[in-house]
């Protein structure tokens, strides 16, 4: 009899330890996409909880650093990570979902400033350039050995130190950028920063997840299947209309989340 019950109570636990219906997704703020200052964290964010919904999974979304949230997802220590750029060094090591959304990598400078920047990388070899940790700016800027370049924690770090006139430049996502310049309290104060084109790449964002996680090829079909749910029984574009798009960007959207 007690070894009937300890049997039952080591199952109990077991089953509460991890559940395949709870996700944890980790992530770096990006808004306009996501942020957790965002009404329900951002229209991008609402819509992949309301995907995992129908699909009867609960999901939220812990915000950190984007070196710290890649840690986590290495380590197995969370489901997936949120709007990750794509690279094929990432490839070999992470499963990607369907694309999410697009967005531009450039240059952000101090509006006084004078810079010689015709789009090419080498008309940035004078400048000092700043970009966070880990971030992925554009495939020939990471390995461009000759220019000068340092990390921070973060983009808003970064569009600080520019603000101080401690680096030329700083390299970084410009919808993200724009909203914090406009938007945190930290920038509201100093040299005004302006974008600067061309832009240096075009990105998708995805989830990705880990492939050395036994979970993680079962959990990407059960995402995509949930994006296919909600696209096609309305829900996906209710969400979008409740966070201001209209019908014509909603619509838009949709053909493209459907890729």
């Amino acid at each position: 009899m007690l070894k009937l019950f300890f049997i039952l109570i080591c199952l109990f636990y077991a089953g509460h330890t991890y559940s395949q219906d709870k996700w944890l997704f980790v992530t770096e703020p990006f808004p306009p996409y996501f942020s957790e200052q965002l009404p329900q964290q951002g229209w991008l964010a609402d819509i992949i909880i309301t995907a995992l919904a129908s699909q009867d999974i609960e999901a939220s979304i812990e915000f950190t650093t984007w070196a710290r949230a890649l840690r986590l997802l290495e380590k197995n220590k969370r489901t997936a990570l949120l709007g990750a750029y794509y690279s094929a060094e990432r490839e070999k090591t992470f499963h990607y979902s369907r694309p999410l959304a697009k967005s531009f990598t450039g240059l952000f400078k101090r509006k006084s400033s004078k810079i010689n920047y015709d789009g090419s990388l080498t008309s940035l070899q004078p400048y000092s350039i700043s970009k966070g940790s880990n971030y992925i700016v554009s495939e020939g800027f990471s390995s461009e050995h000759n220019l000068a370049i340092t990390a921070t924690n973060d983009l808003i770090s970064s569009l600080r130190v520019l603000q101080l006139g401690r680096v030329d430049l700083v390299a970084g996502t410009k919808e993200v950028g724009e909203y914090w310049l406009n938007n945190h309290p930290q920038l509201q104060t100093g040299q005004s920063i302006v974008y600067i084109p061309p832009h240096l790449a075009s990105h998708y964002l995805y989830i990705i997840f880990s492939k050395s996680a036994v979970q993680s090829k079962q959990q990407l079909i059960q995402l995509e299947n949930g994006f296919n749910t909600i696209v096609n029984n309305g829900e996906a574009a209710q969400v979008l209309l409740s966070h201001g798009f209209s019908e014509a960007k909603t619509e838009q959207y949709l053909q493209f989340l459907k890729r």
